[in-house]
């Protein structure tokens, strides 16, 4: 059994870079980092330092258990806010994931409810939309998309739950020549810049410009940002046009319009996976129930 303290010491050592900065960052002496370092090695039976001039440097084993430590750390830090929650006297806490027009959708209106109903629950919201934000994820609730044209993904350690189906919609600036249509096919952007609302390709972009393939278009695209408020605040500039999910839609900028895209409809799922760990969690199932309701309230409200 690995000593999570020792664990915790070198990582310090491999970030800070030095066996005296991780000192000073963990409040230690010189001496005693080195004592669990040499005793981590010794436990391990694994050589993690090397000499580098008057230092050290991780070996390539060192780099490879402190980035595979990263998921325990993360864990025993969740357990660790658990016990102080419980300690404080909260009911429990609930770590839900999303990507940004959901988290800003549908969840504000999920976390009230679950919070009049669960007083003492805390609620830990995370952005799931970059690897970097998901890895280590182990949020109770994950809300993701999915390419209709896929595969179902495997969830292992999950349960899925399917909440929408949604369509995407073209942003215009409010005196574009298109912008009193209502409709548009994608053809007819076949002449525009375009604007992504990502900057390395996501599933959305890739779900674009497949459609647009199939129109005949190729997306000129002039400008890329890293959320779709920046990317339609580009459109009310008079920069492009934008093809985004009719979710992050709601939020178009005033000086903007929004049109319905065919020909074809580019759509895509949106689903919430519950952990299975997180299945005798009654505000978590919960929650899975108020995203739904969120999800139909949506489209009623567009219905209407």
């Amino acid at each position: 059994m690995l000593d999570v303290n020792r664990i915790r010491v070198f990582r310090a050592v491999v970030a800070s870079g030095s066996v005296q900065a991780a000192a000073r960052h963990l409040g230690y002496t010189p001496s005693t980092i080195s004592q669990h370092i040499t005793a981590l090695q010794r436990e391990t039976g694994l050589t993690l330092f090397e000499k580098a001039g008057r230092g050290i440097v991780p070996t390539a084993t060192g780099r490879l258990l402190a980035a595979e430590s990263e998921e325990l750390m993360g864990n025993l830090a969740r357990l660790t806010g658990m016990v102080d929650d419980l300690r404080a006297g909260h009911t429990g806490g609930l770590e839900i994931a999303s990507f940004s027009s959901a988290a800003q959708q549908w969840v504000p209106s999920v976390v009230r409810r679950l919070r009049e109903e669960f007083p003492g629950l805390v609620v830990d919201l995370a952005l799931n939309e970059t690897a970097l934000q998901q890895k280590g994820l182990r949020a109770d609730v994950d809300i993701r998309v999915e390419d209709l044209e896929g595969e179902v993904p495997e969830t292992p350690g999950r349960s899925r739950r399917v909440l929408a189906e949604e369509t995407y919609v073209c942003v215009v600036p409010r005196d574009h020549p298109l912008a009193d249509r209502g409709e548009i096919g994608l053809a007819d952007l076949v002449d525009e810049a375009w604007i992504r609302d990502d900057r390395v390709e996501s599933m959305c972009t890739q779900i674009i410009n497949r459609a647009a393939a199939a129109a005949g278009v190729t997306p000129n695209y002039v400008a890329r940002s890293d959320d779709h408020h920046t990317a339609m605040a580009f459109v009310a500039a008079g920069v492009g046009v934008c093809v985004l999910p009719r979710l992050a839609a709601l939020t178009a900028p005033a000086g903007t319009a929004v049109l319905d895209v065919s020909d074809p409809v580019p759509r895509r799922r949106i689903v919430a996976l519950l952990r299975d760990s997180s299945e005798t969690n009654p505000a978590a199932q919960r929650a899975i129930d108020l995203l739904l309701e969120a999800a139909r309230g949506v489209d009623e409200a567009r219905a209407a």
